[in-house]
């Protein structure tokens, strides 16, 4: 056979076997797979310095936090940005702060105010990236006389993060201002991982928990607990303004040093995101992994959580961050316990695409 048969031979072969390939990759798609196909096409991935995969550490209280972070590993979006997360699960924040404040990590999730806090302390903390505005609860049990926070005065309360946590501060900010009394002083207040307040609560130690998902729907589809206060629905309705929570944190020295990585992450984030955001069957594994027992409570946590999420990161949107930081300042800014004002470098736009 001459060289042109062969070529022709060649070619004949390498058609068939893509066709066939082709063939079977659509055979094993999962309809669920679709929405984020069609994302993935519209996101070119960031250039990095390789094509290796790059490992990251990525630091994620148990909730929320771990949601984007699950969509990313398991739907590919990890594997499609060369990204190979080794996943740290802590308990709740005061751990994961303890960890920022080491720098033995890389990515993070951090209230952005507590982050601001610290970073005002000297620790090389930065945010790249928007998460999630606030959906935290106050829960009671079903008997319980509480109906709002205007009744936790004098009462026993558990609050997930510690005194500087962000959440605490929106939950002292609105007492003060809303309901005539500062919890810190004039309630019992104990700090404590979510599992923990949980069970005190159901015990009768405590009289109410500012927790957060998914441990708010895990009580919440039992029945037995209801909740008299929506934080962040509380601020929303009396200001206007729907203020960010958790953004992504960096340790900013690996960043600098690794700004391609810190792009791919960034944009996988996003789309994972976005994927939450836009693909209600991706819910109910989602809720499986997390604890939540009933289709219910599968159904309330994407209700819950899915609307929260943010996908802006421009200046208009840091602005708005900056109005509600003003708000905790003017309150508490004597005190020592808020950053006396937002340090620069806080937020770094110049990861995101």
């Amino acid at each position: 056979m001459g060289q042109k048969g062969i070529a022709v031979t060649l070619l004949t072969l390498l058609l068939a076997t893509c066709s066939t390939l082709g063939a079977a990759a659509s055979t094993e798609l999962l309809p669920s797979s679709a929405p984020l196909l069609r994302l993935a096409q519209q996101q070119p991935v960031p250039k990095g310095d390789d094509t290796k995969p790059t490992r990251v550490k990525v630091v994620a209280i148990e909730g929320n936090q771990l949601f984007p972070v699950q969509i990313m590993q398991t739907k590919g979006i990890a594997d499609k940005y060369r990204l190979q997360i080794d996943l740290v699960r802590v308990a709740g924040p005061q751990a994961s702060y303890t960890i920022m404040q080491t720098g033995d990590f890389q990515i993070g999730f951090g209230g952005w105010l507590t982050i601001a806090l610290m970073r005002e302390k000297g620790f090389k903390l930065t945010n790249v990236y928007s998460m999630q505005a606030y959906t935290n609860d106050v829960i009671v049990t079903n008997d319980s006389p509480l109906k709002t926070m205007a009744d936790l005065k004098g009462k026993r309360i558990g609050l997930f993060g510690g005194p500087t946590a962000a959440t605490s501060w929106l939950f002292r900010l609105q007492s003060v201002k809303f309901f005539g009394f500062d919890p810190m002083k004039e309630s019992k207040i104990h700090y404590g991982a979510p599992p923990l307040l949980s069970g005190m609560l159901e015990r009768g130690e405590l009289d109410a928990v500012l927790i957060l998902d998914p441990f708010i729907t895990r009580l919440l589809e039992t029945g037995k607990f209801r909740s008299i206060a929506n934080i962040g629905d509380i601020w929303r309705a009396k200001t206007g303004q729907d203020p960010m929570l958790v953004a992504v944190t960096v340790n900013e020295p690996w960043a600098q040093a690794n700004p391609a990585i810190v792009e791919r992450f960034v944009a996988g984030f996003k789309e994972a995101l976005t994927y939450l955001k836009t693909t209600p069957e991706a819910w109910p594994e989602i809720a499986k992994a997390m604890g939540v027992k009933t289709d219910h409570g599968a159904k309330l946590l994407q209700q819950r959580t899915a609307a929260a999420f943010i996908t802006r990161w421009d200046q208009k949107f840091i602005d708005e961050q900056y109005a509600y930081a003003a708000e905790i300042i003017k309150v508490f800014g004597e005190a020592g316990d808020v950053p006396k004002q937002i340090p620069d470098g806080t937020f770094d736009m110049s990861y995101a695409r």
